[in-house]
């Protein structure tokens, strides 16, 4: 169980790498498409999210690549921390009411990092 996670967990990376990204580029609200602080007309909001499309379609064999790294190099725990931060940002990022700065978010956060900073830990102690 725990090797098919390993193995699946470069993908895992990368789907989240892509999607943290295409936040950063665009979002969907109930009332438009926004893009760069914007709302946008459908025309412009269908050339951003192809375009989107394709350059992130192009750049994933490289953030596979990354990822792959990542995962050779950083320790597990470590990375189910980063797992848990993405997801936390990518949610509050995706829902408009949602703040990053409720106690509950703040708390999913502090989570992530923990599992983040402890990863580090545990690996720096098996080194010694």
């Amino acid at each position: 169980m725990f090797d098919v996670f390993v193995e699946q967990s470069r993908l895992m990376l990368t789907g989240i790498i892509i999607t943290f990204v295409s936040t950063l580029i665009y979002k969907v609200t109930p009332t438009g498409f926004k893009s760069a602080g914007k709302y946008r007309s459908k025309e412009q909001a269908v050339v951003i999210y192809l375009a989107a499309a394709v350059i992130l379609g192009l750049f994933t064999p490289l953030i596979y690549e990354l990822s792959k790294l990542v995962i050779a190099y950083v320790p597990i725990v470590s990375i189910v921390g980063v797992f848990v931060v993405s997801a936390n940002f990518i949610i509050n990022q995706s829902v408009p009411m949602w703040r990053h700065t409720t106690p509950k978010t703040l708390l999913i956060y502090g989570v992530g990092f923990l599992l983040m900073v402890l990863g580090l830990l545990l690996f720096t102690w098996k080194i010694s």
